[in-house]
């Protein structure tokens, strides 16, 4: 080759972006030959001739700096002006254009440029543009449009303006339909236009002769047809230019079958998902497409966003507006940066009141030149993921489970949280220093090796894994860990969690349970869930099915096992145990068992879901309540058999729950009635009784425990009567519940009984006396004025009487007073009051004899009660004890009996069995009654005061009474 820059090497001016000249230089190592790079001015004439040749580089920056549409050719820029300019001059030296596809290139064309070469052929090759420039300078450039045609990248045709017919097609047309050059000049337009509606040659006749007016035409998406029958589609901008003094028609084309395919599946997919997807403009000036998602998020109507991309404000909280505008100010810059990927940041949404964080991607989307011109990005409602993220955080350090977070890629160990901290005992520092190995028992096979490949795995099959590991502490314990492995998000990075979970006790407890499974009473048997069959039992199953084989208790199954008869069959008791699978809830049920070689018996079987050898198993242990059973039945016989009217009530609510026969019985109500009734509604509340009191006592017996004693209450029956009843309730355990009993007598004829005394008392008392007293005037009055003996006499002996009436009536009216309650009754030792007694018939009968052995009595009485015996009893024995009666006392310390004995003696005539006879027969009867109420005064004390009497008549004469008191003052109710 001859020799072209023989004194020099070659100097190449560069029109553009500093960048670009940045770029040329770092290529120019790879020519052959030496060259010079510098910056050529833009104004000067002069500038220009210093150098050899000058690149004029149009960037696609500021080729879609100005576009409105999409696809739009863009419109002429500083640099496309500038060689225009140059090249029409036709001067030296030669000038190399270099644009982007999507320029249109009919004005640098027919301006003369020296060569034209795509933006991407300096993007992946720029040595490649300074050989074409190096060969421009030696004059090997392509010498007319049909040469520069050929080594444009993009499909090029020339039509006649007038007639459509097509002049010239360069190479990249005729590769891309499969025709040679030849054939493509002898069609139509038309002919090889696909055959779809709206696309013939008249149609393009019509876009071929609109150019001629002098403005540019599209770009318009055209479809083709190639040789073989295949459809592309191409978008293609028209032009008119002058060529050789000849008008033509320059069709600029570039091939859009794969935008076209991804642009409707970009359609079909956004349309059908969730969140928001978008294409805009790369520098936001316009929104190309959002999905209706938008309306939902943002709750406006899209046409907002078509109508002016920067609505989307609105809707943006306000102390967030600011730096969301920025941030989509960023992210344009950012995606048209010519090394840029995507773009996120995320900020509040104000809707309706309700606050939403969203986050925004945005991605760079190139045309078809290789320029980014768009954004295609997703908006997605990011609220509920930056709430977990804080319970992230809360929860990572505040779980009981020890969790490591480890990087996915090399299970490198990244973070731990403070349970991982205090399960291995060293410092957070140094856990993350010593990474697994050191943490694990390696000469066991826990290493690290295995470790980070556990972990990989898991990052890379995003499939959980559980293992078990042996780890040491820092205090040098080996302990056993059960780790779950799984892929989780966290602070926005893909990580794998290791969840750990010290199972050293558990496997302990796994041991033990073997050892305990045939050693416990219960009997147990697991259950398969799928199958329900049975898997295995231990020795009590054994014994209490009385079958020694597990295999023949596998072919009897649940149903050779139970009492089918009573409905307790298999299908039963696969719907038992498939529901607690289910729900993993346990679940009591009572169960009646018939095996074949043994009697029927009850049980009471729980099942519970467990994890049993590393299966899931459903769990049944069983309790023999048989001997329950009964007792239950003897309960409910002696519940509705017992005459005591009975309820049983809520502790805690003071509902009633269960009433027994008496109690229907007596209200003339069915059970579920008096259950389900308002309690005023049987409550005699014209008394003064109400629900609330009912629901008082109750609560009180359950707060205190203590039972409630001897309550008076009066219901009405359903024919409206009044019954009163004595109320006891208590505290019990009932069918293994705590329960409120109340148990209670019908006492309704003892306080009619007890109202006739009273009345029947209160004439004796008053009437009685008053009129006695009256006889007694009146008898003493016969008695000084008559003079007759006779009626003297007969007065006398009225007088007798009716002393006698008033003696009786004083005895009657102590009787009443000491079987009344007294609220401060007053106790002394009984030893104490016998003195007291003793010295007062002392000195009322100076004939009697009365001697008192042993007053070291201590046992508390009531004062009033134990007076009123003992003096009825010494009073009696010296009535009758002739004109000297003998009287002794004796006292005996208390007993093993734990009774202190007192015993009267006198040496009367004795007590006449007709006397003692209704005692001994406790009552007396119309044919048995004796003739006073002094003893009976005596029994009705001893008994208030918890104590015996006894009578005994000895042979050599007289009566003796002995008492026995308890050691204890019985509690008056």
């Amino acid at each position: 080759m001859p020799q072209v820059f023989p004194q020099r090497s070659p100097t190449i001016g560069v029109v553009g972006p500093a960048s670009v000249e940045t770029t040329l230089r770092d290529a120019q190592g790879a020519l052959d030959v030496a060259v010079s790079i510098g910056e050529s001015g833009r104004d000067a004439r002069d500038s220009l001739e210093e150098f050899d040749c000058v690149i004029a580089v149009d960037t696609p920056e500021s080729a879609g700096a100005g576009r409105t549409d999409a696809g739009a050719v863009a419109p002429p820029s500083d640099v496309r002006d500038w060689a225009v300019q140059h090249a029409a001059k036709n001067a030296t030296p030669p000038l190399v254009f270099v644009a982007p596809t999507e320029v249109s290139l009919a004005e640098p064309l027919e301006a003369g440029v020296t060569e034209y070469l795509p933006w991407e052929l300096l993007a992946q090759s720029p040595a490649t543009v300074l050989r074409r420039a190096v060969d421009a300078i030696r004059g090997e450039s392509p010498g007319d449009y049909r040469t520069i045609y050929d080594n444009v990248s993009e499909p090029l045709t020339l039509h006649d303006p007038h007639s459509g017919e097509l002049v010239h097609a360069n190479q990249q047309l005729c590769e891309l339909l499969k025709y040679n050059r030849a054939e493509l000049i002898s069609m139509r337009v038309g002919d090889y236009t696909a055959n779809i509606e709206g696309y013939d040659q008249t149609a393009a006749m019509e876009v071929i002769t609109s150019a001629t007016g002098g403005d540019t035409v599209g770009p318009i998406e055209w479809p083709l047809e190639t040789a073989d029958g295949e459809h592309v589609w191409v978008e293609a901008t028209l032009t008119t230019v002058t060529i050789d003094g000849q008008e033509l028609v320059l069709s600029t084309a570039t091939d859009v079958t794969d935008r076209r395919r991804q642009r409707r599946q970009f359609r079909e997919i956004s349309t059908h998902i969730d969140e928001v997807v978008y294409l805009a403009r790369a520098d936001l000036s316009e929104v190309l497409f959002i999905n209706e998602a938008y309306a939902d998020l943002f709750d406006q109507p899209v046409e907002r966003v078509y109508d002016d991309p920067m609505a989307v404000l609105d809707a943006v909280h306000p102390e967030d507006r600011e730096a969301y505008r920025s941030d989509l100010l960023a992210m344009s810059e950012h995606i048209r940066d010519t090394e840029s990927g995507p773009y996120t940041f995320s900020h509040r949404l104000r809707v309706d009141g309700e606050t939403r964080w969203v986050e925004v991607s945005g991605y760079p989307s190139s045309g078809p030149g290789g320029a980014v011109d768009r954004i295609v990005g997703v908006i997605r409602d990011v609220t509920d993921a930056r709430r977990r993220e804080r319970e992230y955080e809360q929860i990572f350090n505040g779980v009981t489970t020890a969790i490591a977070v480890h990087d996915p890629d090399t299970g490198e160990m990244l973070d731990v949280n403070d349970s991982y901290v205090e399960l291995f005992g060293y410092d957070y520092d140094a856990i993350l220093q010593q990474g697994i190995d050191d943490l694990s028992v390696p000469e066991e096979g826990y290493t690290n090796e295995r470790a980070r490949r556990l972990i990989t795995d898991v990052g890379e099959d995003e499939e959980d894994e559980t293992v078990e590991w042996r780890i040491e502490t820092a205090r040098g314990d080996h302990r056993l860990i059960e780790a779950n492995l799984t892929v989780a998000t966290v602070g926005g990075q893909r990580r794998v969690l290791s969840l750990m979970r010290d199972i050293t006790e558990q496997k302990r407890r796994e041991r033990e349970y073997e050892q305990i499974f045939n050693g416990v009473n219960d009997a147990i048997a697991i259950f398969d869930p799928e199958t329900t069959s049975f898997v295995d039992v231990n020795d009590s199953y054994h014994e209490l099915v009385g079958c020694d084989d597990l295999d023949r208790i596998r072919e009897l199954g649940i149903q050779g096992l139970s009492a089918t008869e009573d409905g307790y069959t298999a299908e039963h008791g696969t719907e038992l145990i498939r529901t607690v699978a289910h729900s993993g809830e346990p679940k009591t049920i009572e169960w009646k068992l018939a095996p074949p070689d043994g009697e029927q018996s009850w049980i009471e079987v729980t099942l519970a879901t467990a994890e049993i050898g590393g299966e899931q198993r459903v769990l049944s242990i069983q309790r023999d309540i048989t001997e329950r059973k009964r007792r239950e039945r003897e309960f409910e016989q002696i519940f509705h058999g017992v005459t005591d009217v009975i309820g049983i009530y809520d502790p805690q609510t003071a509902e009633l729950l269960d009433v027994n026969d008496t109690m229907c019985d007596l209200l003339g109500y069915d059970r579920e009635t008096i259950v389900n009734m308002d309690p005023n509604e049987v409550t005699a509340t014209a008394l003064g009784f109400d629900a609330d009191a009912i629901e008082e006592v109750v609560r009180g017996v359950a707060e205190s425990g203590e039972p409630a004693m001897d309550i008076e209450w009066a219901l009405r029956t359903a024919s409206g009567e009044v019954v009163w009843l004595e109320v006891n309730a208590t505290l019990a355990e009932i069918g293994g519940e705590q329960r409120v009993v109340t148990i209670a007598r019908d006492i309704t004829r003892r306080r009619d009984r007890e109202e006739r005394v009273q009345v029947l008392n209160r004439v004796l008392r008053h009437n009685v006396r008053n009129d006695m007293d009256a006889v007694l005037g009146y008898s003493a009055a016969i008695q000084e004025t008559t003079e007759h003996e006779t009626v003297r006499e007969y007065a006398e002996r009225v007088h007798d009487i009716a002393n006698s009436l008033l003696e009786l009536s004083g005895k009657a009216r102590a009787a009443g007073q000491m079987l009344q309650d007294s609220d401060q009754p007053d106790n002394r030792q009984a030893g104490t009051v016998l003195d007291s007694v003793v010295a007062d018939i002392r000195e009322s009968d100076a004939d009697a004899t009365v001697q008192l052995y042993s007053t070291d009595a201590p046992v508390p009485v009531d004062t009033a009660t134990f007076r009123l015996v003992v003096s009825e009893l010494i009073e009696n024995a010296v009535e009758h004890g002739g004109d000297s009666p003998q009287v002794e006392i004796t006292t005996t310390p208390a007993t093993d009996s734990g009774k202190t004995r007192i015993t009267v003696r006198d040496d009367g005539p004795g007590i006449p069995d007709r006397v003692l006879t209704p005692f001994q027969a406790e009552g007396e009867s119309p044919f048995q009654h004796n003739h006073g109420i002094g003893l009976w005064l005596v029994n009705w004390g001893v008994r208030r005061l918890g104590g015996g009497i006894e009578f005994e008549r000895p042979a050599d004469g007289g009566t003796v009474v002995h008492l026995s008191l308890p050691n204890r003052l019985r509690e008056q109710s």
